[in-house]
């Protein structure tokens, strides 16, 4: 409202006041001069105020009631100033609340400001309200920047999954791949990959890849395993972070100049607690949080791939030399063949000659030696035979006793065959017999006692054969049994041996196979499982008691069988593998799910025996 507006209302309420008085003063007087006292008594107005006295209080009524209305329009216009005031400033609070909810709407949180106004419930609550939404904000904005930062580490990590797995037969390409990501992703200014080398008992790092290394500083680089931060660091296997950098530790150089980076970091490549190396990593900013925890994250990665990688070349080694084991074992089986072979081919003329002997002694029991001779020995009579055998005459013998023929030291045994055949007891076996020249023969003899009807012994009679040539001829062959049973026992032990050798090795391969991470499956020629280690049970699901004797086809779908030409001659018997080569197919577990996996398939052959092994790693990788 106007001011001119209030001063209009004092001056009408001060006139109301006023002429409300004198109308009052009026009808008072006009009420006065009608009266009956009055009108008799004929008096004027000025009389009025003799009689009555109170006219003069009417008198002043008028500027009485002027006064008050003045005072109540001071007070009516005091009232609308101060309603008018607190229109005005609900007006300001009303705008401001109105630009503070419009800040709050377009996001401008900082720009709002209440302290003007009273700290009532309203201003309270609108100030909780912007500090909620300030609070929000800044927390939608650092889950944003961490949600930006899991993006970061996540597409790290799958584009680091993609080059480990590719090249990992090659340490070095693959270490030099890795380094070189690692700069550029993180878009620093050096790098450094350091492998553990453990060979021959001396441990320590071969710088085997860099990025903007100072060349003639660590070219060909080596460090032992517990010098300097990169040994301190595997022995801890702890992260080491370093900002304050001294001044020579390092440098990175360009074209314009050297200088010192501002930050070190290096972090161990370990898993299950082992290390496989170390990378050291440069820049002249300083790391962020997540990037040393994406670092320490592809750091386990590396470290198992690397790991993989060892292995597959240590069972490549291992397949190698098994395969050149298995064709030196097949070439001494065949030599082990053909000794047998002539073995029985000795054998067979052996027993030819058993039989040749035999047939001599057939043929002189046909023409047997002949004597006769007393119980005391005393020679009757002799054939023609007996004469020539043993170089004497008729003469000579005639009378002689059997002693002649006998040498001194069996003159025991003659007295023995004697009192035997006194008991009517025959004698049949080979003896030996002296001639007259001294020499010695051997008589395949038969003593049979002559009795008459009374059954007294009337003489003995001799039948024998020259077998001297045929005992030589069995000492030969016994000396050529033993000597050939020798031969055969040593064929026998080194048959032995070389069993324990091909079962030793072939134990030592299982079980090198059986730790390896990648899953590794062993068929024949027909396509039945042989060897399934662990990581194959985990990735199809099988137990090997469930595959191996089976046939391989049921480790893939029948569609993978139809279509993909490398399973098709994987499963198919005779026909030619794709050996050496690494091949991305989909196999099938247990439960009936494709998996993608790489296969690399080599063969062996020992002897007519053909069996194929195949390597396979899991094309998913954990990125969590």
């Amino acid at each position: 409202m106007k001011k001119i507006q209030l001063s209009r209302i004092t001056g009408k309420y001060t006139f109301g006041g006023t002429l409300f008085g004198l109308v009052v003063l009026l009808v008072v007087v006009l009420t006065n001069l009608n009266s009956h006292v009055f009108m008799q008594s004929n008096r004027t107005i000025a009389d009025m105020f003799y009689l009555f006295p109170g006219m003069w209080v009417l008198i002043m009524l008028p500027a009485m009631t002027g006064v008050a209305g003045y005072f109540l329009a001071q007070r009516f216009v005091h009232t609308v100033r101060k309603q008018n005031k607190y229109i005005k400033a609900q007006a300001r609070r009303g705008d401001m609340v109105l630009k503070f909810i419009n800040n709050l709407r377009q996001g401008n949180l900082d720009n709002v400001n209440l302290d003007s106004l009273k700290k009532d419930l309203l201003s309270k609550s609108l100030l909780k309200l912007r500090d909620y939404l300030i609070k929000n904000r800044n927390k939608q904005e650092q889950g944003k920047i961490q949600e930006e930062q899991r993006n970061w580490v996540t597409q790290g990590l799958a584009q680091f999954a993609e080059i480990l797995r590719k090249n990992n037969d090659n340490l070095e390409e693959l270490s030099y791949n890795i380094i070189s990501y690692m700069v550029n992703y993180l878009k620093i200014n050096q790098g450094g990959f350091f492998l553990l080398n453990n060979t021959h008992g001396d441990k320590y790092f071969d710088l085997t890849a860099c990025i903007a290394f100072d060349r003639k500083k660590f070219a060909n680089k080596q460090i032992q395993f517990d010098e300097g931060l990169i040994g301190r660091c595997a022995i801890e296997k702890q992260t080491i972070y370093i900002t304050d950098v001294p001044n020579e530790y390092i440098t990175i150089t360009s074209g314009l100049g050297q200088a010192n980076p501002k930050a070190i970091l290096i972090v161990p490549l370990k898993v299950n607690n082992e290390i496989y190396g170390v990378i050291e990593l440069a820049s002249f900013n300083e790391f962020e949080p997540y990037e040393i925890e994406f670092v320490e994250k592809t750091a386990e990665s590396i470290a198992t791939t690397i790991s993989t990688v060892q292995i597959n070349i240590q069972t490549t080694k291992l397949l190698h030399e098994t395969q050149i084991q298995a064709e030196k074992m097949s070439q001494q089986e065949e030599e082990l063949r053909q000794n047998l072979e002539e073995m029985q081919a000795t054998q067979e003329e052996s027993d030819r000659r058993e039989v040749e002997r035999k047939g001599i002694l057939e043929a002189i029991d046909n023409s047997a030696i002949s004597c006769e001779f007393e119980t005391d020995g005393t020679l009757i009579s002799v054939n023609q035979l007996f004469l020539e055998t043993f170089k004497y005459q008729a003469s000579e013998i005639e009378g002689q006793n059997l002693k002649i023929f006998f040498f001194n030291d069996e003159s025991d045994e003659l007295t023995k065959i004697l009192q035997d055949l006194k008991k009517g007891q025959n004698f049949k076996g080979r003896v030996r017999r002296r001639t007259k020249l001294g020499d010695e023969i051997f008589l395949l003899t038969t003593y049979t006692p002559v009795m008459d009807n009374q059954g007294d012994i009337v003489k003995i009679l001799s039948l024998e054969n020259d077998i001297t040539e045929q005992v030589y001829m069995e000492e030969q062959m016994k000396s050529s049994k033993e000597e050939l049973g020798k031969l055969l026992e040593q064929a026998r032990d080194e048959m032995k041996e070389q069993f324990k050798e091909i079962e030793a090795v072939k134990i030592r391969n299982e079980k090198t196979l059986e730790g390896a991470l990648d899953a590794i499956i062993t068929i024949n020629k027909e396509g039945i499982l042989e060897f399934f280690n662990e990581a194959a049970e985990k990735l199809w699901g099988y137990t090997r008691n469930e595959v191996l004797g089976n046939h391989i086809s049921m480790l893939f779908s029948p569609e993978t069988m139809e279509k993909d030409p490398f399973v098709k001659a994987y499963i198919t018997s005779g026909e030619a593998k794709i050996v050496g080569e690494r091949k991305e197919v989909p196999i099938k577990n247990k439960f009936g799910d494709d998996i993608p996996v790489l296969f690399l398939l080599s063969e062996a052959q020992v002897g007519e025996d053909w069996s194929f092994t195949a390597f396979i790693q899991n094309v998913e990788v954990e990125l969590f």
